[in-house]
């Protein structure tokens, strides 16, 4: 019971800090959201910019291991 206090006694203080530096709860989760979106464009940039290597590396990568766990294989 007494951590539910503390968690409204601190929600008071952080509410009366934010509200005094003009900052209210729309603001939050529209800026949350914006955030969230420009991290996911990103991410989905970086994605795209890094496939094209993914896959011409895979090329030679993909077969040489491959052949290594065949060899490591036939050795037993």
């Amino acid at each position: 019971m007494s951590w539910i206090i503390r968690i409204i006694v601190l929600s008071l203080i952080v509410g009366l800090a934010l509200s005094f530096f003009d900052i209210n709860p729309v603001g939050i989760l529209n800026n949350t959201w914006d955030t969230i979106l420009a991290v996911v464009a990103l991410f989905s940039g970086i994605a795209e910019w890094a496939l094209p290597y993914v896959l011409v590396g895979a090329v030679v990568v993909v077969p040489l291991a491959l052949i290594a766990a065949l060899l490591r294989y036939l050795r037993r």
